[in-house]
C-alpha cells in the first residue's frame, strides 16, 4: 500500500526530460491507492457520494487513456526503432486494463447505482471494493515496470535531444484544457517536497508566459499551499494576484 506522505520520485532514477513523466507515474499510483481506501469506505447507502466517486473515477479512467494513448503513439514507436518486442509488453498492459480492470470497475459502480435494498448495495459494494483493490495492484506492477526497467532505459539509449522531442511530442496529444486539469491534479497528489520539485522542472521547461498561467492556476487551487511554494522556490519571481 503507497504512504501519502513517502516520497516515491526519489526512487525512480531519471532526471532529465522525461521526469514529468515520472510526476503523472506517481500522481497515478496516489491515485489508484486512493480510490481503494475510498471504496473501502464509501457509503453504499449515499447515492451523491455514489455518484461523486463514479465521476471522479471516470475522469482518472479517461486520463489514463490518454497518457497510455500518447505512449503508443509517441514512446512505444521510437523504443520500437531500436529494440524490438521491447514496448509489446508494456502495450499488453493496456489493452488487458480495460476489458479486466476498468469494465470490471464501471459494472460495479453501475450496478451499485442501480441497487435498491441495503442488502443489495452492501454487496455491490464489496464487489466495487474488490474491483479497485485490482485496479491499484494492476496499474502498481504497470507503473512500476515502467518506473524501474522501461525509463532508465530510455535515459540510457536516447541521447537529451531526443528525449525532449519525445516528451514534448506526449505532451502535445493533450488537449490543452486536459493538459491544465492533468497537471494540477498532479500537483494537488504529490507532498510538499515533490511538488518544489514539479514546480521548478515546469518553470525550465514551460515558456515564462505558459509557466505564469499555470502558477495562477494552482495558486487559485489552495493559497496556502501555493504560499509555501513561493518560501521555497523564492526564484519563482511571478505574479498570481
Amino acid at each position: 500500500m503507497l504512504n501519502a506522505e513517502r516520497s516515491y520520485l526519489s526512487e525512480v532514477p531519471v532526471s532529465g526530460p522525461l521526469q514529468m513523466y515520472v510526476y503523472v507515474h506517481d500522481a497515478i499510483l496516489r491515485g489508484v491507492a486512493g480510490y481503494e481506501d475510498r471504496a473501502k469506505c464509501l457509503d453504499r447507502d449515499d447515492a451523491v457520494a455514489v455518484a461523486k466517486f463514479a465521476a471522479e473515477l471516470g475522469w482518472f479512467h479517461e486520463m489514463v487513456k490518454a497518457h497510455e494513448k500518447a505512449e503508443e503513439a509517441v514512446l512505444f514507436p521510437a523504443l520500437n526503432e531500436r529494440f524490438a518486442f521491447v514496448a509489446e509488453t508494456y502495450a499488453y498492459d493496456h489493452d488487458d486494463f480495460e476489458p479486466h480492470v476498468f469494465a470490471g470497475l464501471e459494472e460495479a459502480l453501475a450496478a451499485l447505482q442501480r441497487a435498491r435494498g441495503r442488502g443489495d448495495r452492501s454487496e455491490m459494494g464489496d464487489l466495487l471494493y474488490r474491483q479497485s483493490v485490482a485496479l491499484h495492484e494492476h496499474m502498481r506492477l504497470h507503473v512500476s515496470k515502467e518506473n524501474e526497467l522501461l525509463l532508465p532505459k530510455l535515459e540510457a539509449e536516447f541521447d537529451l535531444d531526443e528525449q525532449v522531442q519525445i516528451a514534448a511530442a506526449m505532451g502535445g496529444r493533450f488537449e490543452p484544457a486536459m493538459m491544465g486539469a492533468l497537471i494540477s491534479w498532479m500537483y494537488d497528489g504529490q507532498v510538499e517536497q515533490d511538488r518544489e520539485g514539479m514546480i521548478r522542472f515546469l518553470m525550465r521547461v514551460l515558456p515564462p508566459p505558459d509557466f505564469a498561467k499555470l502558477a495562477q492556476l494552482l495558486a487559485a487551487k489552495d493559497t496556502a499551499a501555493w504560499a509555501q511554494i513561493r518560501r521555497r522556490v523564492p526564484e519563482m519571481q511571478i505574479s498570481t494576484t
